[in-house]
């Protein structure tokens, strides 16, 4: 049944999206808006930085941010997993130990649930603070069949809480990046991606061993990588799956390193894209956030 379920509202969110006559699946809010930001020199994280160390502009606007704030906001974290055929034997092994080892990082106070794919969808655990459903539902994982990222992310965009309230909503994927069996495209899915509020990192494996195998080169995804920059987050890069724990500890010290800026749009439209660029001053470092947002 939740098969069933999951595949109707696929099917009814994809329909919206697609037809010009429709009302954008994703809308935000533009009473406050929220943009998560990453600051990093070189490898390292800065901190200690203040609103008047930011500038932002909506639609080339300058706004005045209400507040900024870092690692001090709960986590809202949909774990998004591939569990396809190519993951089968140790590679499964490796990533539900990486996996466990991040449920184990997070706080009381962050909230987390689990959705798989394959060529079905699945979602395995929904919105938890409880850690033993969640290591329950990582032990009974199983690889097989084909896979359907584009279908999974979509439908995850989907799921998003309505009102997340103080929490920082964040998809964090993982996949060997080569889609062979959804429904939508990949610009369906990017598209949604800037629609939708989340934050979006990606932990991507690229096994040079099981793609030579097959004939096939051993590169990035480049749907992968333009999925992470619509979503404002990071992408990381596995070359064996037993980098896979180190690199999920990674994606979690990147999320706790993030600053959350808030503001009240002043003197811009209340509908459509906005195109957001946050910069510093009196400060350096290198930015990293959501290009824009949709408002209703």
């Amino acid at each position: 049944m939740r098969r069933l379920q999951i595949a109707a509202v696929l099917i009814s969110a994809s329909a919206a999206m697609i037809s010009a006559d429709q009302q954008p699946v994703f809308r935000a809010s533009v009473d406050v808006v929220r943009i998560d930001v990453s600051v990093m020199n070189g490898l390292n994280p800065v901190a200690g930085l203040k609103a008047g160390d930011f500038v932002l502009t909506d639609n080339g606007v300058p706004q005045a941010l209400d507040s900024v704030s870092l690692d001090s906001v709960p986590l809202n974290l949909m774990l998004v997993l591939d569990t396809s055929g190519s993951l089968a034997g140790e590679r499964l092994t490796h990533l539900i130990d990486a996996v466990n080892g991040l449920v184990k990082s997070l706080r009381a106070e962050d909230s987390a649930s689990l959705m798989t794919f394959s060529e079905p969808i699945r979602l395995a655990l929904e919105t938890t603070r409880d850690r033993a459903p969640l290591v329950a539902a990582l032990t009974g994982l199983t690889a097989d069949g084909m896979t359907s990222v584009n279908d999974a992310i979509f439908l995850a965009l989907q799921l998003r809480p309505a009102d997340a309230g103080e929490s920082r909503p964040v998809l964090l994927l993982f996949s060997d990046g080569r889609d062979t069996s959804s429904w939508l495209r990949s610009d369906h899915v990017i598209e949604a991606t800037k629609r939708s509020g989340m934050l979006v990192h990606v932990v991507e494996l690229v096994a040079d061993e099981w793609m030579g195998a097959r004939g096939v080169e051993a590169r990035p995804s480049a749907f992968l990588g333009t999925l992470a920059d619509t979503g404002g987050g990071r992408r990381w890069f596995a070359k064996s799956s037993r980098d896979l724990r180190e690199l999920f500890g990674k994606a979690l010290n990147e999320l706790r390193a993030r600053y959350l800026l808030t503001y009240s749009p002043s003197g811009v439209s209340r509908e459509g894209w906005h195109d957001v660029k946050v910069t510093l001053k009196n400060a350096r470092g290198e930015i990293t956030a959501r290009p824009g947002y949709f408002a209703q």
